[in-house]
């Protein structure tokens, strides 16, 4: 262990796996939007998620951050080759809908999956 790293605990932080943030995600927005959504019953909900994977993002894996916090940084994406995937889930049934392409889902597809 190197003195820069008994330092960094004795300071109270630790090495722990990086949590991604998109960068443009507003904690805000997504408390209203919790605040909204939460009126509906579970059962009333249909939850659309795109995924993409593209040939290379590279990405910091670990960092340091005080002791019960987790690691949060906001990276962009490199894209190159790029698949996207569009599903629809129901709470009690899993992916009901699934659609592929190989690119990003732009207005007029999101439209055409629904």
């Amino acid at each position: 262990m190197t003195t820069i790293h008994h330092e960094l605990c004795r300071a109270g932080l630790s090495i722990k796996r990086v949590q991604k943030l998109a960068s443009k995600r507003d904690p805000i927005k997504w408390a209203n939007f919790i605040r909204r959504i939460s009126q509906y019953p579970a059962s009333y909900i249909i939850a659309l998620d795109e995924v993409s994977k593209d040939d290379h993002t590279y990405a910091q894996l670990w960092g340091r951050s005080e002791k019960g916090t987790p690691v949060k940084v906001s990276q962009p994406f490199v894209r190159k080759r790029c698949f996207s995937m569009l599903a629809g889930m129901v709470l009690d049934e899993g992916i009901v809908v699934a659609q592929v392409i190989e690119r990003s889902f732009n207005w007029n597809l999101f439209l055409n999956f629904l």
